[in-house]
């Protein structure tokens, strides 16, 4: 096959799309009209004796084909004609999926019978189809024996006459009863009947689905056909390969190639002996080197050690005085604290007691005041019964005018004097406020 992936073409013969309904009535249609015939032959309509329960169970025997019609070849080839579309698409991406390309050609190389046996699992019940065959007739015969019992008679007459009919009706039921076994083995066969035929017609659609992708698919022998071809291709190019390798003309030349290369191949030998021996001489110098710096390295290591064991030494005396002074430290501060306790102590007395003073010093002031106000107050209202008193004396005296007119003079600058007095006494009270 040689085309591309992308426009591989699926051209399938395409059936007629036939009725899933009229498929499945034609499968039932004939047990349909048998099992209506007994009904019309119990209810009176045909003369033909069927008893009732010989009805009941060829209904139940008509119950089943119904549910296995559903599950027949016929109606599963029926539905598979009408998924010829999906079967195309999956089909297509079937062979996509498995291809397998051997020289120019590719095709797939899994087989058609595997994709259409996976794609039809679901088309119908293969368990139901396979014991459907038997089922009806085996169904059949225990509904005979069903009939049989259910007819017998009880056989307790007593005299010729009843047990006449009782056997008369024995052999009427068991006549009847043998509908049902017929009417099983009737099932029976037509559910063969559609299923072969079914199967048959489903068969030869795949058969021609095959024919028409046979084109896609690797057969056994043409892929071992197409493999040994390549194989034998490839050998040819190797002989050609080989055959061009031994040539005269190509051997000279590989001959003349390695002399060449074996030349620069000795010349690259010799530049590595002598970069070897330089090497060498290099590697002397360079041991003698590090044998004196070993040397030197020891004395440095003997000096490191005894300046290291100084270090330890100091390390351990400046350890000890710190250890000193962090004790020191500690006692000084605990002796600070109790100085620091100790002044704020007497701060706090000092300021009580200045507190104390203070209020002291309010109260005596405030007492002080009070006896100036009072001693002021009787000072003014003694000054002023004085000036009172002299006035009056004064206004009833019978002296002459200059005599009176100095008195009164003196008793002015007197009244003045006094309340200059007062005034001032007043100022100072109000400054000392």
């Amino acid at each position: 096959m040689t085309r591309n992936d992308s426009t591989l073409d699926l051209t399938l013969p395409e059936e007629g799309g036939r009725s899933l309904v009229l498929t499945y009535l034609k499968i039932i249609l004939m047990p349909a009209l048998i099992y209506a015939f007994f009904v019309a032959g119990f209810l009176g309509f045909v003369n033909l004796k069927v008893e009732i329960h010989s009805v009941i169970l060829m209904g139940f025997l008509f119950f089943m084909a119904l549910i296995f019609a559903r599950h027949n070849a016929e109606l599963g080839c029926c539905i598979f004609e009408r998924k010829i579309s999906r079967f195309k698409s999956e089909l297509k991406e079937y062979i996509m999926t498995h291809l397998l390309a051997v020289g120019n050609r590719k095709k797939s190389n899994a087989p058609f019978n595997s994709f259409a046996e996976n794609f039809t699992l679901g088309l119908r019940n293969d368990n139901y189809a396979s014991v459907a065959a038997g089922v009806f007739p085996m169904l059949g015969i225990l509904g005979t024996f069903i009939s049989i019992a259910l007819s017998m008679p009880n056989f307790s007459s007593s005299n010729i006459n009843a047990l006449e009919s009782e056997i008369a009706q024995l052999l009427g039921g068991v006549g009847t009863a043998f509908y049902v076994s017929i009417y099983g083995i009737f099932l029976a066969l037509w559910w063969i009947y559609f299923e072969k035929k079914g199967v048959s017609k489903f068969e030869a659609l795949l058969q021609k689905y095959k024919a028409a992708t046979k084109e896609f698919f690797w057969d056994k022998d043409e892929i071992s056909q197409s493999l040994m071809l390549e194989i034998l291709n490839r050998n040819e190019k190797v002989a050609d390969s080989f055959e061009r390798i031994f040539n005269t003309d190509f051997n000279e030349k590989l001959r003349a190639s390695m002399s060449e290369s074996y030349d620069e191949f000795r010349s690259v030998i010799d530049m590595q002996k002598s970069s070897i021996d330089t090497t060498r001489a290099t590697l002397s110098e360079s041991a003698k080197l590090f044998y004196t710096l070993e040397e030197n390295s020891i004395h440095l290591t003997k000096k490191y050690e005894r300046v290291i064991n100084s270090l330890e030494n100091l390390i351990s005396n400046t350890d000890e005085v710190q250890g000193n002074l962090n004790k020191q430290l500690e006692k000084f501060a605990i002796s600070n604290e109790e100085n620091r306790q100790n002044f704020e102590n007497s701060t706090n007395k000092v300021v009580n007691e200045l507190s104390n003073l203070r209020a002291m010093l309010s109260e005596a002031n405030y007492q002080i005041f009070n006896a100036q106000k009072e001693a002021t107050k009787s000072y003014k209202e003694s000054i002023r019964a004085s000036v009172d008193e002299l006035k009056a004396k004064f206004n009833s005296l019978d002296t002459n005018d200059s005599i009176a007119y100095e008195l009164k003079k003196s008793l002015d600058s007197i009244d003045k004097e006094s309340k200059a007095i007062i005034e001032r006494i007043e100022k100072d009270r109000h400054e000392s406020k």
